[in-house]
């Protein structure tokens, strides 16, 4: 096999996500030589105001994807919740690999252990509008602030008392190294989390057969099943960054629920 190019957002999980699934393939062949290529995102550079004002998909994937199509890089590896349902022309998620959990994580300055228990009018950082929403429906006196940057920022931010509660993804933090920063992991049922948060997406050119069947192999068929089913109820509602869409789908005795 031919040595390949890997592009990846730049940041630390970004990194470390991506790390995880070059070792995947590097056991998948040995011998192969994987290089790779970070790339910086419109999200990454533009971290200021709620998510849902960007305006526009792709905010953290299209520069990514244009190093495939430009052959910059020969694969791609997203946080499939960031990727848009309408694929782009000569792409194609070839492998998401096993899910990790897809619930939400609530982090507090405080001994709250649910969105209950946090104190009358707490500041909460999130910049999701799917998260204020199923916050402001579970407390509408919780002041609702714009929070940005990568996990560890996110966090700092949480621990110098500038929030007293903020809301991230449990499987990005849990594939760090500030899990035990976690308070309560939210419910399925009060807390809906993103279409496909917690699946990886590892993208290829459509055309390079050769590369698809070494890339296909870590995918994982029920982690696929359930993110594309969330992803086509996304696509039905025409939603994105910009409506408050939770979905999540979960398997059982052969019934999608």
């Amino acid at each position: 096999m031919r040595p390949i190019r890997l592009a990846t957002r730049g940041s630390k999980l970004a990194l470390t996500q991506t790390g995880h699934v070059k070792k995947m393939v590097e056991d998948t062949c040995p011998g192969i030589e994987i290089t790779i290529v970070e790339v910086s995102t419109l999200g990454d550079r533009d971290n200021t105001d709620f998510l849902y004002k960007a305006g526009s998909t792709g905010f953290f994937t299209t520069e990514v994807e244009n190093a495939l199509l430009n052959n910059q890089a020969d694969f791609a590896v997203h946080s499939l919740k960031d990727l848009p349902t309408a694929i782009t022309p000569g792409l194609m998620i070839t492998a998401i690999p096993v899910r990790q959990n897809p619930a939400d994580a609530l982090l507090t300055n405080t001994s709250a252990t649910s969105i209950d228990d946090l104190p009358q009018g707490a500041k909460v950082g999130t910049s999701s509008v799917r998260r204020i929403a199923q916050l402001l429906h579970a407390r509408p006196d919780l002041n609702c602030q714009p929070l940005r940057g990568n996990i560890d920022t996110r966090v700092r931010k949480l621990d110098e008392g500038q929030y007293d509660a903020i809301i991230l993804a449990a499987a990005g933090l849990n594939s760090t190294d500030v899990a035990h920063k976690i308070s309560a992991a939210l419910p399925f049922d009060r807390f809906t989390p993103a279409p496909a948060q917690g699946a990886l997406a590892v993208q290829t050119r459509s055309h390079d057969t050769e590369l698809i069947e070494v890339i296909a192999t870590p995918d994982h068929h029920e982690s696929r099943l359930t993110a594309e089913t969330e992803r086509s109820i996304l696509a039905a509602m025409h939603g994105g960054c910009s409506i408050p869409l939770g979905v999540h789908c979960s398997i059982e005795n052969d019934s999608i629920t």
